[in-house]
């Protein structure tokens, strides 16, 4: 191998380190995502756990870790371990609803049965319990309301 192929091999490889270091450096900076700016798929609570339920592959692949604006009718409000508002959006499907953990720890002033937007992070359906004939959840996360 010639000095100067030996040389322009070291030079790309120097390039690749630098560029990859810069990248990780970027990424892990970055920090979260700034929901109440970011842009989001607009869907109604019903449409979007019947595409869940109907095919969950697809609906994965299409919402599963992005903002998502979710209108709908709030079926119940509660609170996690954390102290985070949880509300719970109707369905169609009877058991199954939409679970929207809010980013505030205090509760929202919200009713049952109001029809609410609610914009966060969609994490994927959960797991069924067929014996108790519990229908899976549609999870969402570091939610905010919207007007």
């Amino acid at each position: 191998m010639s000095f100067n192929r030996k040389k322009n091999i070291l030079l790309v490889i120097g390039i690749v380190l630098v560029a990859g270091a810069s990248l990780g450096y970027y990424y892990y900076n970055k920090g979260p995502v700034d929901i109440k700016n970011a842009s989001a798929i607009k869907a109604n609570a019903a449409a979007l756990y019947n595409a869940f339920i109907t095919d969950t592959a697809a609906a994965q692949k299409k919402y599963s870790g992005k903002i998502l604006l979710v209108n709908g009718a709030v079926a119940q409000i509660s609170a996690n371990q954390q102290g985070n508002s949880v509300i719970l959006l109707k369905t169609n499907n009877g058991a199954g609803f939409i679970n929207c953990t809010l980013e505030r720890k205090t509760p929202p002033d919200i009713k049952e049965d109001q029809s609410i937007q609610v914009k966060g992070i969609c994490s994927g359906i959960g797991e069924a319990d067929e014996d108790l004939g519990l229908q899976p959840d549609l999870y969402m996360e570091r939610c905010i309301l919207q007007p």
